[in-house]
C-alpha cells in the first residue's frame, strides 16, 4: 500500500457555491469529486510526467512522446477492460 500525501486547496467563493450546490444535488463531496477526478486523470498525468522525463530538455519532443504514453495508456485500458 503506497502512502498518502494530503493536499490542501484554495477554492474561489463561486467554486465553492458550485461544490455546495453539486453535494446538495448529489451527496457527493468536494474531496470525493476531486478524488475520482484525479484518479481518471491519472493516465493523463502518468503520460506527461513520463513524456517530460524522455524528452530530456527537448521541448519539441514533449508533445510527440506525450501522445505515444496516451496512445500505450489507453492500449492498457482496452486490454485490461476485455480481460
Amino acid at each position: 500500500m503506497s502512502e498518502k500525501t494530503e493536499l490542501n486547496i484554495t477554492l474561489s467563493s463561486d467554486t465553492a457555491r458550485l461544490f455546495a450546490e453539486y453535494e446538495a444535488f448529489t451527496h457527493v463531496s468536494p474531496e470525493v469529486y476531486v478524488q475520482q477526478l484525479i484518479e481518471k486523470t491519472m493516465p493523463t498525468l502518468e503520460a506527461m510526467v513520463g513524456a517530460l522525463r524522455d524528452a530530456d530538455g527537448d521541448e519539441e519532443a514533449v508533445m510527440e512522446l506525450f501522445g505515444k504514453k496516451m496512445a500505450e495508456s489507453m492500449l492498457k485500458q482496452q486490454q485490461a477492460m476485455a480481460s
